[in-house]
């Protein structure tokens, strides 16, 4: 999450809590079901070394 939808720590520590057990179980079942996930964050240089191999 890059902006937290409310005002003040605590609620916005319980907005990434729940946000990280989102995430966390999204792992998991992807992880039960032998889906994993993929690398979705590339560098600079790689995007524009596959770009160049294509």
């Amino acid at each position: 999450m890059r902006r937290a939808r409310y005002r003040g720590l605590p609620k916005t520590h319980l907005e990434h809590a729940f946000s990280a057990v989102a995430l966390n179980l999204l792992r998991l079942d992807a992880w039960w079901n032998g889906h994993p996930l993929d690398r979705t964050r590339t560098g600079h240089l790689a995007r524009l070394d596959l770009s160049l191999a294509a």
